[in-house]
């Protein structure tokens, strides 16, 4: 059957399980939330990418917190540098007394900073943001544009809890189909369609 909302999403994951007993009933919730974390663990297309915001580094410290739904940095720049880099913790740890304005880290939930300014310094940050949680009173896009991705990676976590590795293994297959296609098409979308071509000299 159709869904497109976490009812339905609900309810078809009941019935593609084929399961009537409580034991599994009262768990598709769990479910729904273990593959919305699968979901945002595999999947990055620009859908999922926020709004540009500012994070800035106070002066006398090289650390600002990441945003609460962040999942992957798309990229940062400050006025001085366009493009500013990721780096290994240990790496800019490393780094030399004066610092390198170009690079970043991440640690724990902070953003770690090649330098410490001396003024408080903005960075310009676009990022992919995780999935809303679903729940009876929202919705994403992603249900909206591919609801077989929800509905496949409720299936694999319904078939880990009812221990069976066959279902989970299938249930799996198609998910990681749905999940490439989706991003062939954002992929696609981004060149309009077209493919790139090397140029002769």
């Amino acid at each position: 059957m159709p869904f497109s909302t976490y009812a339905e999403l609900k309810t078809s994951v009941q019935a593609w399980m084929a399961r009537g007993d409580s034991l599994v009933i009262d768990r598709i919730p769990d479910f729904i939330r273990l593959g919305e974390e699968r979901i945002n663990r595999d999947l990055r297309v620009s859908d999922m990418i926020a709004a540009p915001i500012t994070l800035t580094i106070v002066a006398g410290q090289n650390w600002v917190a990441l945003p609460a739904d962040f999942l992957e940095f798309k990229r940062i720049r400050s006025d001085a540098e366009p493009r500013i880099e990721y780096m290994s913790p240990d790496a800019l740890e490393d780094l030399e007394p004066c610092g390198d304005a170009s690079k970043y880290s991440i640690e724990g939930r902070r953003l770690l900073y090649g330098q410490t300014p001396d003024a408080d310094l903005p960075l310009t940050a676009r990022y992919y943001a995780q999935l809303p949680v679903l729940d009876d009173s929202t919705t994403t896009w992603l249900l909206t544009k591919a609801p077989s991705v929800y509905l496949y990676a409720s299936l694999i976590e319904g078939a880990l809890f009812t221990k069976n590795s066959k279902a989970a293994g299938e249930w799996g297959s198609l998910y990681d189909k749905a999940i490439a296609a989706l991003q062939g098409k954002d992929e696609a979308a981004a060149v309009s369609g077209s493919t790139l071509r090397m140029q002769r000299r």
